[in-house]
C-alpha cells in the first residue's frame, strides 16, 4: 500500500470519526412519527425539523423558532422523552433534569414551559403520561437511587411529589417499569440497584409491586419468575400492553394483566437491542446510527405466533403458610386446654397441717374428736388454750379455701359428741365430700 493511499484512508477515517462525533453532540430532539413510519427530529443548534427519508439521510423540513432559555441550560447530552397530545402537539421531557418541552407542530416554535432548578436525581427513571398529565418515577443521580413519585403540575410549572401509603421496590431504574392506562397501575419490579459502598455487589430486587393511583399504595404482586433473570443481557421496553426483554437469541414477550411469559428463540441471535428503540401499537422500530442508519422492525402479533408459553410472569404470594400458621395456633391452643383440664393438680392449695387434717376427715366416717384433731395436727403438748387457738385456725383456713373453690360455707362443721356432750366431733359436710370427689 502506497503513502498516498495511508494518507487517503486516514483522512476517510478521520472524516467518519468527526462525523459520528457531531452526530452524538448534537443536541437533537428525537420522535417516531406515527402518521408516517419514519424518525423526526428537532436540531436545536441549526433550529431546523428534519425527517430520516432514508436510513442515516436526514431531510429539512421546516424551520423552528427555539425558545432561547431551552438552548442555555441544555445538559452535555441529552436522552429526550416524547408524548403527542391531543392537539397533535408534542411534548418533550429530558432525562435527568425535569425540564419540559412543548412543540407546537402549526406554528413551529418550541418552548420551555417548566420552571425547574434543581436536577441530575433521576436519570433512567420512567417517564410517562396518565390523564394527559406527566409523571416521573424512581431514576438514579448523585450515588443513590430515587423512589420518588413525582407528576409534572401545569399550573405551578414544577414538579411534585406523590406522598403514598406504603413502601414500595427497593428502586425504580431498570428492570420492568410501565404505567397500564387500562387498569390505572404503574409496574415496577426486577431493578438492579446498590447502596454505593466499597465491594458491594449489584442488588437484584426479584418481586413486582403495582402502584395503584386511586388508593395511592403500592401492592406486591408477586415474586417475578427467575427464568427472566437468567439471561445475560435484559434490555426491556414496553409496548402498552407488554413487556418486551431482549436476551440477544431470546426474546421474552410478557402480559403482566394475564400473567404470562411468552419465549421466542432465535438460532442466529437477531433480536439485539439497537441504540434508539421505538415501540408503537404492535412494532418495534430498532435504528442504528452508527451503521449508517440501518433500522430493523419486529411485529410483536407475529412474535407472539412464535412463543411459547413458559408459565407466570410473577408468582402471586400463597396464602397457604398463613392458613397453616392459623391451623397451627388453633391446634396449640386446643392441646393446651386439654393438657391443662387434664393436668393433675391440687384441688386445694393446703398446707402440710391443713392437708393432713382434710384428708383424715375425708376417710373418717364417725367423725374427728378434739383429742384426734389435735394429734393429727401435733399441737396436743400445747396448753388447752394454744391447742383452741392454732385447731381453730387450721379448721378457719381450710373452710375460707373451699369456700372459695366450690362455693361452700362452712365445710368442716363440729357437733357435740353423742358419747360425751362435752366432747365435740370434726366432719366434712357431705355436699362438699361429694363435690370433692366429683372434682378430682
Amino acid at each position: 500500500m502506497t503513502s498516498r493511499n495511508r494518507l487517503g484512508i486516514f483522512i476517510i477515517c478521520l472524516l467518519c470519526f468527526n462525523v459520528f462525533r457531531t452526530l452524538a453532540d448534537t443536541p437533537v430532539l428525537t420522535w417516531f412519527d406515527t402518521e408516517f413510519g419514519l424518525r423526526k427530529r428537532i436540531d436545536l443548534k441549526a433550529q431546523t425539523v428534519e425527517m430520516e427519508q432514508a436510513p442515516g439521510v436526514w431531510i429539512l423540513q421546516s424551520r423552528v423558532k427555539v425558545d432561547s432559555s431551552i438552548l442555555h441550560r441544555l445538559p452535555p447530552r441529552i436522552a429526550p422523552h416524547y408524548f403527542l397530545q391531543p392537539n397533535g402537539n408534542i411534548r418533550f421531557t429530558l432525562s435527568g433534569t425535569g425540564q419540559v418541552y412543548d412543540f407546537d407542530v402549526r406554528q413551529n416554535t418550541l418552548k420551555r414551559v417548566d420552571q425547574t432548578f434543581y436536577s441530575g436525581y433521576n436519570f433512567g427513571a420512567a417517564v410517562f403520561q396518565r390523564k394527559n398529565q406527566l409523571y416521573s418515577f424512581g431514576g438514579s443521580g448523585f450515588w443513590d437511587y430515587s423512589k420518588a413519585l413525582t407528576y409534572y403540575q401545569e399550573s405551578g410549572r414544577e414538579w411534585e411529589n406523590i406522598k403514598s401509603n406504603n413502601l414500595g421496590p427497593q428502586a425504580i431504574f431498570n428492570g420492568f417499569k410501565a404505567y397500564r392506562d387500562s387498569v390505572d397501575l404503574f409496574y415496577a419490579g426486577g431493578s438492579e440497584y446498590h447502596d454505593f459502598l466499597n465491594d458491594q455487589a449489584t442488588q437484584l430486587d426479584t418481586k413486582l409491586y403495582a402502584f395503584d393511583f386511586k388508593e395511592n399504595c403500592w401492592k406486591l404482586l408477586g415474586e417475578i419468575n427467575p427464568r427472566l433473570f437468567q439471561e445475560k443481557t435484559r434490555e426491556i421496553f414496553w409496548s402498552g400492553r407488554y413487556f418486551i426483554q431482549f436476551s440477544d437469541q431470546k426474546l421474552y414477550i410478557i402480559d403482566p394483566i394475564k400473567n404470562e411469559v411468552f419465549e421466542v428463540k432465535s438460532a442466529v441471535g437477531n433480536f439485539q437491542v439497537a441504540p434508539t428503540m421505538y415501540v408503537h401499537l404492535d412494532n418495534i422500530y430498532a435504528f442504528w446510527d452508527e451503521e449508517g442508519g440501518k433500522r430493523k422492525m419486529y411485529s410483536i402479533s407475529e412474535l407472539s405466533k412464535l412463543g411459547k408459553s413458559i408459565g407466570v410472569f410473577y408468582e402471586v404470594p400463597s396464602n397457604r403458610f398463613v392458613y397453616l400458621m392459623a391451623f397451627l395456633l388453633v391446634l396449640g391452643i386446643a392441646l393446651f386446654y386439654v393438657v391443662y383440664k387434664r393436668r393433675k393438680k391440687p384441688m386445694l392449695e393446703l398446707d402440710e397441717s391443713e392437708f393432713r387434717l382434710f384428708q383424715a376427715l375425708l376417710v373418717s366416717s364417725a367423725g374427728l374428736s378434739t383429742v384426734e384433731v389435735n394429734e393429727i395436727l401435733g399441737i396436743a403438748g400445747k396448753n388447752i388454750d394454744n391447742q383452741r387457738k392454732l385447731r381453730l385456725q387450721v379448721i378457719s383456713n381450710i373452710n375460707h379455701k373451699f369456700h372459695l373453690k366450690f362455693r361452700i360455707v362452712n365445710v368442716i362443721i363440729r357437733n357435740p359428741s353423742v358419747v360425751d356432750k362435752r366432747q365435740s366431733l370434726y366432719s366434712l359436710k357431705p355436699e362438699g365430700v361429694k363435690i370433692y370427689y366429683k372434682k378430682a
